[in-house]
């Protein structure tokens, strides 16, 4: 075999390690790579329901949603259209709704953020009308019974014919449900007076004695 022969083969040998390398730099590695990344959630859930009793067997809370992602390590959950409804501690009373598009929890549950946009709605009770609330985030300690947001917060009462009959607008809140102590800040209230009915006078001539 000639010298041209001999350096033309380990031209070609070479192009093929070459090869060989770049095909498993593009293709094989990233594969390998990606295996090796671990996984966010170990474990999914659809249309979850999430409950909290007392000692007594009574009913504190629930949380459900779309759907239940459970962190790796044991690091949380993240929610998808998320709803917390708290019970009142006073018998017979409506309890709070509340709900969110995005939320995330420890793994004891024992801090839920709700995220997106929450909206909060409690039912009409004795001589008080619905209640209705807004923020964009929200945080809820359901075994502590509290509640509070950082944010712009909106909060009404609503009469019968669905107008406002007051509003407080605050730039945050605190609530401590347990103690029933209710907290806010740069507050402004509105107060709606309702309109009288007007009265007609009877232009109607009876009779005289």
């Amino acid at each position: 075999m000639s010298f041209q022969k001999v350096g033309q083969f380990f031209i070609a040998v070479v192009l093929f390690v070459l090869l060989g390398l770049l095909i498993w730099k593009n293709y094989l590695a990233p594969k390998q790579e990606a295996a090796a990344t671990p996984a966010i959630f170990d474990q999914q859930f659809t249309d979850f329901t999430a409950r909290q009793f007392n000692q007594k067997g009574g009913l504190e809370w629930t949380v459900s949603g779309s759907q239940l992602n459970h962190l790796t390590e044991d690091k949380g959950y993240r929610f998808n259209q998320v709803e917390c409804l708290l019970e009142s501690k006073k018998k017979n009373a409506p309890p709070w709704r509340l709900s969110a598009p995005t939320g995330s929890a420890d793994e004891r549950l024992t801090t839920v953020e709700l995220t997106g946009g929450v909206e909060g709605h409690r039912a009409p009770s004795g001589n008080q009308g619905a209640l209705v609330f807004g923020t964009r985030t929200m945080t809820i300690q359901p075994q502590e019974q509290k509640a509070a947001s950082s944010d712009p917060t909106h909060l009404a009462e609503m009469s019968t014919d669905g107008q406002p009959r007051w509003t407080s607008d605050s730039s945050a809140f605190n609530l401590n449900y347990d103690s029933q102590v209710f907290q806010q800040s740069k507050v402004r209230d509105h107060y709606n007076r309702p309109v009288s009915a007007k009265v007609t006078p009877d232009s109607s001539q009876g009779a005289h004695p």
